[in-house]
């Protein structure tokens, strides 16, 4: 499902959108208590951009919520820029 989803919208993102400079970002819970699910740790979401990265030209990077919990996680060092 995931990766469906994710084609969906890259071609929402060149062929539908009015903007030709849309971009789509991954949006992720900061940390196992900013969200009921879907929080996946620093290491596996570093995986997750650099492949999604590398198959759409439309991604245009991460926003994590609830960042005040995010301090309680390690980062992966592929996350650091």
């Amino acid at each position: 499902m995931y990766r469906l989803t994710e084609f969906y919208r890259d071609r929402w993102a060149k062929t539908t959108s009015p903007n030709p400079d849309v971009k789509i970002y991954i949006g992720a819970p900061a940390s196992p208590q900013a969200a009921d699910s879907g929080y996946v740790d620093s290491e596996n979401l570093a995986k997750i951009i650099e492949s999604t990265r590398s198959q759409y030209s439309s991604f245009g990077g991460v926003m994590l919520w609830d960042a005040d919990s995010a301090h309680s996680e390690p980062l992966s060092p592929s996350l650091i820029a």
